[in-house]
């Protein structure tokens, strides 16, 4: 009660400030309970405050920008401020929800400084506020410099990885804010993409922040057009935007006016869950621009891609004895895909130019590779082929190619194709502003081929597949590969990328290995092997530290519409945990956080959108737990066939990863369901109606 009046007492404070100065202006959420405050001082210096859950989280942090080398972040006058509020209910293509409520209190600040206004909008929800600038007038202009933003109040502990304008694939670190300095200069004495980062402390975003008072927030953009990804500089609790520019030094953007920079957004929480159930991020972008969506279809699907990550065999044909993506391997997984319901086969390695990885021709299969007899026969099954386009990173040779690249998809029958970007871009980042055009181009041609995209190597997601849903999704996060060539992802990797990386949108990670030690691949002396003890002290090089309860949990605790069966056809084999990657859908009408902590566990329930079934996945790090599934988002009155796989007694992810226990019985609303969840475990669950 004392908190609660203590949030009535500064919630009146800044109204009535608001009224009495007009300097200064208060935004509040459609609930009240989220207030942005803006003020312009004496100088003409425009900053911004926010308050949440009667938490001050930022305060005083400044706004504007540097345009044809003028400042606009001071000496601007208020030339008027307009309010609005909106609210609409709008129906996604595909994604965590059938409808989604669009609804927020909108200001629009009115700036001027000489002859140039700029406009500041703010948009305020009650699951968080995004900003942005618009800068009118006419002709061309060049943007300097980003003057934004994020002075926090407190020393939060933050989820974060290195601010890097090549590169997301790093490993999660948990530190206070006043910590970071010292971990990034480890990682920047080791790492290949040093040069390209941002800023000696700060980080790429999404970035997620926990208040010492328990409230969440994650900070991030949306609507990244025309425009570079941003990563944030850190000073000591002051974030600032550290923009990616290439060409001319102290030139981030060329643009033609007027033009509106991408939103700044905060999400925020009084949960850690709170922040996976927003759809701010989507909000914030335009509506669907596509007429034509028939051909975009969320699926599962297998794919020529783990064997060669595991050795098994080769992208490039050249002296190779086991080219993968040959006609009859590709038909033996089409045959896979059609036995067990999956939608499509991802084909890496089919095209020329892999030896070397130069001059990549996306037109010219490999002569072991025969695309029109595997369209064909791939359609015969009801299964799609997913195409692939690895540019390495020569870029300018891929927009040569483009057009004629998707037609011959088009016409071989190929609605999706993966694209990659490995490598360092000349004269680019992977985040600068023609790189950011040139992945919104490829999204947009597509569309025209009737070809849906997942992007790797990417620049980061913000929220643009509300407005081209062929965007179906990406990679961007460090993934389920290095786990079969590096030392792996860490045991709290999977508990922390929901919170961080999918915040910003469809992740695809290519869940469900089963092989964990791949005994199949690299470590095949280790089957020989005994004793526990002569387990334990063997010397993995690589492997999956999961158990394999927690591979089926990743399909619902991971949002993607497109989810890979990543592991060999040969080790599904048998398994009668496939079944469950078999029922798991890809499409949600809703989507709810049961019990979640970042970095520690994360428990996710989605219902189906074309069914009334649901499914929960739930993971672990290190520690095993014990948990108590309430079920009270059931249906009244229901009765439903629940099928729970879950980590055996003795299982972990150590020595015992693949032992894992299936259960059957009937539940109903109000129920509760205790499961054990081994360290590095997980479990999974089928919810199906009766």
């Amino acid at each position: 009660m004392i908190k609660y009046f203590f949030y009535l007492l500064i919630t009146l404070v800044i109204v009535l400030t608001s009224c009495t100065n007009n300097s200064k202006n208060t935004i509040l959420s459609p609930d009240q309970n989220l207030l942005v405050n803006v003020n312009i001082d004496e100088t003409g210096r425009p900053t911004y405050s926010v308050v949440f859950n009667g938490e001050k989280l930022i305060t005083d942090a400044a706004l504007g920008l540097q345009m044809n080398g003028i400042d606009l972040s001071s000496g601007l006058q208020v030339k008027g401020m307009k309010r609005s509020t909106f609210t609409e209910q709008w129906e996604p293509v595909w994604g965590q929800y059938a409808k989604i409520e669009n609804h927020y209190n909108q200001a629009i600040l009115s700036l001027q400084k000489d002859d140039q206004q700029i406009d500041v909008t703010f948009r305020v929800y009650n699951d968080g506020l995004g900003f942005r600038y618009t800068i009118l007038g006419e002709g061309e202009a060049t943007i300097n410099s980003e003057a934004t933003q994020f002075n926090m109040t407190s020393d939060n502990k933050t989820w974060w990885i290195a601010p890097c304008w090549d590169n997301d694939e790093y490993t999660y670190q948990t530190t206070k804010l006043s910590e970071v300095s010292e971990e990034l200069r480890n990682q920047s004495a080791t790492s290949a993409h040093a040069n390209s980062f941002a800023c000696s402390t700060g980080f790429n975003t999404p970035v997620t922040m926990k208040t010492p008072t328990g409230n969440y927030l994650s900070i991030h953009e949306a609507a990244i057009v025309n425009y570079p990804g941003s990563s944030l500089c850190l000073d000591p609790q002051t974030l600032k935007i550290g923009m990616a520019a290439a060409g001319k030094k102290g030139e981030i953007a060329k643009v033609t006016l007027p033009f509106s920079t991408p939103w700044r957004t905060i999400t925020v929480g009084k949960k850690a869950g709170d922040l996976i159930e927003s759809s701010l991020i989507l909000n914030l972008n335009e509506p669907n621009k596509l007429e034509d969506v028939s051909y975009i279809k969320p699926m599962k699907y297998v794919g020529i891609w783990w064997e060669m990550h595991v050795k098994k065999s080769t992208w490039e044909m050249e002296g190779s004895h086991n080219h993968g993506a040959n006609t009859a391997n590709v038909k033996r997984y089409i045959d896979f895909a059609a036995e067990n319901g999956f939608g499509g086969v991802l084909v890496e390695g089919w095209n020329q130019g892999w030896n070397g990885w130069v001059n990549f021709n996306y037109t010219q299969p490999y002569a072991d590779f025969d695309m029109e007899e595997l369209s064909a026969y791939a359609a015969s099954k009801g299964v799609g082929i997913i195409g692939h386009h690895e540019t390495g990173a020569q870029v300018a040779n891929y927009e040569r190619q483009l057009e004629d690249a998707y037609q011959y998809y088009q016409d071989n029958g190929i609605h999706a194709v993966k694209t990659g970007y490995v490598g360092k871009i000349e004269n680019h980042y992977h985040y600068d502003q023609w790189m950011v055009n040139h992945y919104n181009h490829t999204v947009e041609l597509a569309s025209k081929h009737q070809i849906a995209v997942n992007i790797h190597e990417p620049i980061k997601p913000s929220g643009l597949s509300r407005t081209y849903p062929n965007l179906l999704s990406g990679e961007g996060m460090r993934g389920q590969e290095f786990n079969a060539w590096s030392d792996g992802n860490a045991l709290n990797h999977d508990a922390i990328l929901p919170f961080t990386r999918n915040l910003a949108g469809p992740m695809d990670y290519t869940p469900g290995i089963f092989d964990l030690q791949l005994l199949n691949s690299v470590n095949k002396d280790y089957k020989k092997l005994k004793t526990d003890e002569e387990r334990k002290n063997y010397p993995f090089k690589h492997r999956v530290k999961t158990t394999l309860a927690h591979q089926l949990a990743l399909y619902v605790v991971f949002y993607s519409p497109i989810q890979m069966a990543a592991d060999l056809p040969e080790n599904y084999e048998g398994v009668d945990a496939l079944q469950f990657i078999k029922d798991v859908p890809v499409d949600w009408a809703d989507t709810k956080v049961l019990n979640a902590e970042i970095g520690e566990f994360c428990t996710i329930a989605r219902k189906d959108k074309h069914s009334d079934n649901w499914f929960i996945g739930g993971v672990t790090n290190g520690d095993e737990r014990q948990e108590s599934l309430q079920l009270d988002f059931l249906d009244e009155g229901a009765t439903y066939e629940c099928t729970l796989y879950a980590d055996d007694a003795n299982a972990d992810w150590d020595l015992n990863p693949t032992l894992y226990i299936i259960t059957t019985k009937e539940v109903k609303k109000g129920d509760s369901l205790d499961t054990r969840l081994a360290p590095g475990g997980g479990f999974a669950l089928s919810l199906i109606k009766k």
